[in-house]
């Protein structure tokens, strides 16, 4: 054996540079072809490092001495990180989720931190391999003895194992038979580097044979499989297939694909997202988890019958409050036989929010429209009676009585159809995500007494509400100094969150408060003292968004109004803590 590697020592040298040649031209390539694609940019990043490293291994067998092996030895240290790209690589190209943006620490912690400490243990000591000169066959850097080497070997294994691993998966679960193929060859690669790998590094050593590192023809078969995938399977090359991957993981849109049984094969981060989990969660799975399972039932029996399904809503499980729109197709086998299902899944909690708001403020001007007509008709049949009075006789001792009250009926008319203008914004734009603590100082602003001591302490929170939400608050200032009387001197506005999550804005003020028979009829159209429409109208806008208000202050000791805002209508202001 040690004879046959002596004769093929020139051919085994030479592969080191064949390999350097062989990747360098083929990561250039891969490259152009997309610049902007991760997965060809990291492509580049592992064949650039190859043939960092072959060059490296083909300079310390030409080197004639001690100091020049030393020297291409030391150099050629940074070889881990073609391990770590390869790897890297991998779990990009199969969309495995270790790669994504979420998972970013964790890979350079677990997969380039050590690539970087083998690197710099390589290169400034001597606890990696050690160079010796063997009698016969000339200088060999061997295995040395401290626990450093046989951790790298650890930190090979289980970084390979896991590319491998990454390889197969994506290998079984693909959807087409060009993706198939793609991962297949990608698998056999690795593989192939694997293997000669491994020959070299523990086998030949075993039986006292140490020679060029073998490795590198595996990296040649590599790249003769990616060349042969980019040119039979189109791997690297934009079309709309080889987009599919790229598409997927950024779609706003939740992707599901199950098995026949029900049960989660892959999702993108979407689908995660959607659902409120981590996406390696999701995997395994039973999407009737996440999925009503009458609504999934009703899916699948559309998806066996006529093959999809489109726009069918339902509200995901333990997601209170959202609503999703979900459409499928059935997958089939090569067979024509049901293999799964690829579920759509899409969160159309605003659309259906500005629906709500929408069908509610249509019907509140619906009866707004009933009311003022059947007002303005009153109104119009008085003026109307006091104008023909004072038209039968003008001196009637009367008559400025009944021009007096002519011009009320007009006032009364010009603010009913002053408050219809402003009704009728109610909902007329989509509600919108508004930061509490400036709609309330804005408002404050506009009080026209500055007697009255003004308490603001919110949490820095943003409301989903009416655009017209502002002229709530200042309804509700308003309100407290027209009622409460000599007395008040101070209003606190403050929030705070009930246990079901529902966030209370309370206004308080110190003056008469409400009697208890009026707390409810406070919030009818017509009355009070004024016109009768602030509190009316108050509600009204909040309840666009869901969002009530109530009066729970104490007669006598001052007026407490809370608006109760669901928790699915407000949030925090992000950067800011609650």
């Amino acid at each position: 054996m040690s004879d046959l590697i002596t004769v093929l020592f020139p051919v085994l040298v030479s592969f080191c540079a064949v390999s350097a040649f062989i990747t360098y031209g083929l990561g250039i390539y891969v490259f152009a072809q997309s610049p902007s694609s991760t997965v060809n940019r990291l492509f580049l990043a592992l064949t650039l490092t190859a043939t960092y490293w072959a060059l490296g291994e083909y300079l310390i067998w030409h080197s004639a001495g001690y100091d020049s092996y030393l020297f291409w030895l030391k150099a050629s240290s940074l070889w881990p990180f073609a391990v770590a790209f390869t790897i890297h690589f991998t779990l990009a190209f199969t969309g495995h989720p270790f790669a994504g943006e979420k998972r970013r620490d964790t890979l350079l912690a677990t997969l380039y931190l050590p690539a970087a400490l083998i690197a710099l243990i390589g290169l400034f000591t001597d606890l990696i391999y050690t160079v010796e000169l063997l009698p016969g066959a000339g200088y060999a850097y061997l295995p040395a003895g401290s626990p450093v080497y046989p951790a790298t070997r650890l930190y090979i294994l289980l970084a390979v194992g896991g590319g491998i691993y990454a390889g197969i998966s994506a290998w079984r679960r693909a959807l087409t038979t060009r993706i198939r193929r793609q991962n297949q060859l990608i698998t056999l690669g690795i593989a192939a580097v694997v293997g000669f790998g491994t020959l070299s590094g523990l086998v030949l050593p075993a039986l006292g044979i140490h020679t060029v590192n073998l490795v590198f023809i595996g990296m040649v078969v590599f790249s003769l499989l990616i060349a042969y995938a980019v040119h039979r399977y189109g791997l690297f090359t934009l079309s709309p297939q080889t987009a599919v991957p790229d598409i997927l993981r950024m779609m706003p849109d939740g992707l599901i694909l199950a098995d026949t049984d029900g049960r989660i094969v892959t999702v993108n981060a979407s689908a995660a997202e959607i659902f409120g989990v981590a996406e390696s969660e999701l995997p395994g799975q039973p999407v009737v988890r996440f999925v009503p399972e009458t609504a999934f039932s009703a899916i699948r029996t559309a998806l066996l019958k006529e093959g999809r399904v489109s726009d069918l809503e339902a509200v995901p499980g333990g997601r209170q409050g959202s609503v999703v729109s979900i459409s499928g197709t059935l997958v089939r086998n090569p067979d024509g036989e049901p293999a799964g299902i690829v579920l759509i899944v899409r969160d159309i909690t605003g659309r259906k929010t500005a629906e709500t708001a929408l069908r509610t403020a249509n019907q509140k001007l619906s009866l707004l429209s009933q009311v003022t007509c059947h007002d303005i008709g009153n109104d119009v049949t008085g003026l109307a009676w006091y104008l023909s009075l004072l038209k039968e006789n003008r001196t009637h001792p009367d008559a400025g009585m009944y021009l007096s009250h002519s011009v009320e009926i007009v006032e009364s008319i010009k603010k009913h159809l002053e408050f219809s203008r402003e009704y009728q914004m109610i909902g007329a734009y989509q509600p919108v995500w508004q930061p509490l603590e400036p709609m309330i100082t804005g408002a404050v602003g506009c009080i026209p007494r500055s007697d009255i001591e003004v308490s603001v302490r919110v949490a820095p929170v943003e409301i989903y509400a009416d655009a017209l939400s502002p002229r709530v608050i200042y309804n509700l200032l308003e309100n407290a100094l027209r009622h409460g009387g000599e007395r008040i001197t101070r209003i606190r506005i403050t929030t705070g969150e009930e246990p079901d999550g529902t966030l209370v804005v309370a206004f308080e003020d110190d003056g008469e408060g409400i009697p208890n028979d009026d707390k409810e009829r406070i919030f009818r159209y017509g009355y009070g003292r004024n016109t009768g429409f602030g509190l009316a109208f108050a509600r009204d806008i909040l309840s666009v968004t869901d969002i009530g208000i109530r009066e729970t202050g104490t007669a006598g000791r001052g007026a407490r109004f809370e608006i109760l805002v669901p928790p699915r209508a407000w949030r925090p202001v992000e950067g800011e803590g609650s």
